[in-house]
């Protein structure tokens, strides 16, 4: 009864088809356990009513999940255009926004990999989603913050507790809540949307126009692969000229058996 109450409750998070076929399995399952006697024939109807309260579908308009269909670029114009009227507008959200769109289009995360970023000094510990699916360089990567400014230290820090805060347990929701947001506020500036994803690939792209290796955008990005961020991801060519990139840590690069290139000051003008 918790699986069916608990997804009952997860409202504006799934696409329609996929309510029918989880809605089918605990079907099945309600069915294996009456035959077992771990449901008691009495309970069934209860379990039946449940089964009916199904949570509202992810709209339509939702943005996607997955970055195949989203800009993979953004100029450093329209971040700062959309960031003016984002913090100008002043709501908890809107500031939220702006320090993910800041420091993703440095440091390269996946939106949801902010949920569980650690700052340790002059590290950033990272837990690498795709991970499960052998895609993922390790566990938990790290990125060199040792030439950031302290302002730019605080900020990330500030964007750490913010987000954590804001997502309640629910990262999704959060996600979501913000793409939307986001794409309003392109809209309000007169900018084609993009989307939080498309700070990583501009992220990657900079670290291509700054002529880092295969092996430390990879190393930053958490790939296994050397060559996912060529295939997959935004090209050179849309990448920022003379700006600072994320440095991956030296055992991050051991994994590659590669030595970094020397890194630029950092200096950021967004």
């Amino acid at each position: 009864m918790e699986a069916i109450s608990y997804l009952g409750g997860r409202h504006n998070e799934y696409r329609p088809a996929s309510i029918r076929k989880y809605y089918a399995a605990l079907a099945v399952a309600v069915d294996e356990a009456l035959a077992t006697g771990a449901i008691l024939p009495k309970q069934e109807a209860a379990y039946r009513d449940a089964l009916k309260d199904r949570p509202r579908p992810r709209a339509r308009s939702a943005e996607s999940r997955t970055s195949a269909k989203k800009r993979k670029s953004v100029s450093m114009t329209e971040v700062r255009t959309v960031c003016r009227y984002l913090w100008t507008r002043g709501k908890p959200d809107d500031k939220l926004l702006v320090r993910l769109i800041k420091h993703g289009v440095f440091l390269g995360l996946r939106p949801s990999e902010y949920s569980d970023a650690d700052r340790q000094g002059d590290l950033l510990v990272v837990r690498t989603r795709k991970t499960t699916n052998g895609r993922g360089l390790c566990a938990f990567r790290e990125l060199d913050l040792v030439d950031i400014a302290p302002g730019e230290a605080a900020s990330l820090d500030q964007l750490i507790v913010d987000f954590a805060r804001a997502s309640s347990g629910d990262l999704e929701r959060l996600i979501d809540r913000l793409g939307a947001r986001l794409r309003r506020a392109c809209h309000h500036v007169g900018l084609a949307p993009f989307a939080l994803y498309t700070t990583r690939h501009q992220a990657i792209a900079n670290l291509k126009a700054a002529g880092k290796s295969a092996a430390e955008i990879a190393a930053v990005a958490g790939h296994k692969s050397l060559y996912t961020a060529g295939k997959a991801y935004a090209g050179r060519r849309s990448g920022w000229k003379a700006v600072p990139t994320a440095k991956a840590t030296s055992a991050m690069l051991a994994k590659f058996e590669v030595q970094p290139t020397p890194q630029r000051p950092w200096s950021p003008k967004i």
